[in-house]
């Protein structure tokens, strides 16, 4: 607070002084006045906070104040800090519905989330300079204060009641995916879903604005009262667009490439290994890093060697499948890298530099797969195994819409890895033709059923 003033008194203005008035006002809503004595709180324990101070570049500079609780000097039971998020794969399957359905999908913020919901928590705070005039009053806390270990918990519960009240069931396959019956204006079924991460909301239904505002009520309420369709999922840049005569969303970590990139150049300025130039692959032909004698790295190369492979990891995890196979290998050297495991994580950089814009396309088309190819004969599995029945999902909701068709793909290279002899696996899974699922693996024994072992793995 000090900090803040003297700088608007430096610059002539309050812009960080209103920041704070603005954060206060949104954040009164969580405290009620405390009209007896603390000592008669039972349960209630006593909580402290201070502010934090940001520049939102995306919003013309605007000075940013976020008013939290010092959750950490408080003790809070360890089941009430478990907060789950959707995971990437329900969000490439929901574009995938939403093409091979034609329905739209919209996302939103929710406004100040966490406060919004009730707090799982019990504490008292005295008012600090922030709050103004109520400075030195008593206040109990009745809301999910940011800072609280248990606000997003808090939040998500809050989030899954309103949501049930509306008809939407969360999915067994992942509980942060919500649905719900729907039909379309030309009388076709389809299911309405609902994705949560924390505040961020997606909606793929044919009405998915009127979906989203409908979670509103009470203390909730959208960000900028508006839905628009997701540029940005997960840390993933998506877009629609016309492919093959019909619409389909499309995945690219071409962003998270670009700054990963970005970092490693300035990071190398100061370092006597540099970027290779000439690249065509994403790993130098032949190369096994296994046999690698090179010495190994001191400890701030190992620090670098391994935030380099989070780097790469998490542009895997956004859709760029074709390094990952070189990534799977250079990780099993974490611990303790070499000089040559470094060259070619350098090397995995500049192949992305060269081709940072890999695009996944959530395509609902039917794969052309010859069925002839694969051979079924159910007469002779009934004949031993005459009681058999197909096991079906608990709670498996009625499918509504457009039939799909799952396609796996598994390899394993046989022995390639020339010290263990352990064979190296991959996996790809598609809906449609759109890729869903990806995996490489080193397996864990040596076998020589390499391929059957790498099914297992991925079924």
């Amino acid at each position: 607070m000090k900090e803040a003033r003297e700088i608007d008194e430096e610059n002539e203005n309050e812009l960080w002084q209103e920041a704070i008035r603005s954060e206060m006002k949104n954040n009164r809503m969580a405290f009620e006045t405390c009209k007896g004595d603390t000592n008669d709180l039972i349960g209630c324990l006593e909580l402290t906070g201070h502010s934090v101070f940001d520049v939102k570049l995306s919003e013309n500079f605007r000075r940013k104040a976020r008013f939290c609780a010092d959750g950490h000097k408080v003790d809070t039971p360890p089941f009430l800090t478990c907060s789950t998020v959707v995971s990437r794969d329900s969000v490439r399957v929901i574009f995938l519905i939403a093409a091979l359905n034609d329905i739209n999908i919209q996302g939103a913020d929710v406004q100040n989330a966490f406060l919004s919901a009730p707090a799982m928590e019990k504490h008292w705070m005295k008012a600090g300079e922030e709050f103004g005039a109520e400075q030195g009053k008593t206040f109990i806390v009745v809301r999910a204060l940011y800072g609280l270990k248990s606000a997003s918990a808090a939040f998500m519960a809050f989030m899954a009641k309103r949501l049930d009240e509306l008809g939407h069931k969360s999915s067994m396959a992942d509980p942060d995916v919500w649905m719900r019956p729907g039909k379309k204006s030309d009388g076709t079924e389809h299911h309405e879903h609902i994705l949560c991460c924390v505040d961020d909301l997606l909606s793929c239904s044919e009405n998915a604005t009127e979906a989203l505002q409908s979670v509103e009520g009470g203390t909730m309420k959208l960000k900028n009262d508006k839905a628009e369709p997701p540029s940005v999922c997960l840390g993933a840049k998506t877009q629609l667009k016309n492919i093959n005569g019909h619409k389909c969303w499309t995945i690219s970590s071409v962003d998270h490439i670009n700054a990963a990139v970005k970092t490693i150049k300035e990071a190398l300025k100061n370092k006597p290994c540099k970027l290779p130039t000439k690249v065509t692959n994403p790993m130098t032909l032949n190369c096994q890093p296994e046999l690698d004698e090179s010495p190994e790295l001191d400890a701030q190369g190992v620090q670098f060697y391994q935030e380099m492979m989070g780097m790469l990891r998490w542009a895997t995890e956004l859709g760029k499948v074709d390094v990952l196979l070189e990534l799977s290998m250079l990780l099993q050297h974490q611990a303790s890298p070499r000089m040559g495991h470094l060259e070619q994580a350098l090397h995995v950089f500049t192949f992305l530099d060269k081709h940072p814009k890999l695009t996944l396309c959530m395509d609902p088309e039917v794969p052309k797969i010859d069925c002839a190819d694969f051979k079924a004969k159910p007469e002779e599995f009934m004949e031993h195994c005459r009681d058999a029945e197909e096991q079906l999902p608990h709670r498996m909701p009625r499918p509504r819409g457009q039939a799909d068709v799952t396609t796996a793909f598994c390899d394993a290279s046989f022995a390639a890895n020339k010290k263990t002899r352990r064979s190296h696996t991959g996996c790809i899974m598609f809906v449609n033709r759109a890729p869903i699922i990806w995996k490489s693996r080193r397996q864990n024994t040596l076998e020589t059923s390499a391929l059957y072992l790498s099914v297992k793995h991925h079924s």
